[in-house]
């Protein structure tokens, strides 16, 4: 099986999971795109898991044990679905207006994402920032968490900083600003990720 295809069966297993744990759950609807979140973040987890970036790697060895034990996998993939959702209800508040923010951070954010845009170390720190994220417990939506963590931390140097100056940053610098932030998550209870959907999408799985 090429790694697309099992690729593809993690997905439809993943599915069969998320009906498990909540039976109003409708995968060829818009409940779709919650499996996509959980497949990206699988994928993240085990890169950190296993210690390997290439996802060719880690889809034929998760074949491997799937054709092995199917019922182990079963078993563990079920566990770790449960562990997700666990974590999304924590983390992820649904929102069906816009989120009002103050017009001078909606600025600085929009600046900060300019900025960490136009760095050749941007990914790095991603990647970085996603490891500590999953050290640390956090396993749901975590590229969206990484990415805000680094945004914000940016943001609130732009706003220490003079109007028009030029702001330099240094990658490390901000990786330790955020990984502080992160080992204090442990302790916090909240969203971290807010999206705005349509009315009662995703609500029942609260």
């Amino acid at each position: 099986m090429s790694v697309m295809n099992f690729r593809s069966k993690l997905f439809t297993l993943l599915v069969k999971e998320f009906e498990v744990f909540i039976p109003q759950f409708k995968p060829y609807t818009t409940d779709y795109q919650m499996v996509v979140y959980a497949s990206r973040d699988l994928e993240s987890w085990l890169k950190v898991k296993m210690n390997i970036d290439d996802v060719k790697v880690i889809y034929k060895r998760l074949e491997e044990a799937f054709r092995d034990n199917p019922r182990d996998f079963r078993i563990s993939l079920n566990f770790w679905a449960g562990m997700w959702l666990k974590k999304w209800r924590e983390r992820v508040k649904i929102l069906s207006t816009k989120f009002e923010t103050p017009q001078d951070h909606v600025e600085r954010i929009k600046r900060a994402r300019k900025i960490l845009q136009e760095v050749d170390w941007k990914n790095d720190l991603k990647v970085m920032t996603i490891k500590k994220l999953i050290d640390y417990g956090e396993i749901c939506m975590t590229e969206f968490i990484a990415d805000n963590l680094i945004v914000e931390e940016i943001a609130r140097r732009i706003q220490r900083a003079d109007k028009d100056s030029i702001i330099a940053l240094e990658p490390l610098s901000i990786y330790n600003a955020v990984s502080t932030r992160i080992m204090r998550l442990s302790k916090e209870r909240g969203p971290l990720v807010y999206l705005n959907i349509k009315p009662n999408l995703f609500q029942h799985y609260y």
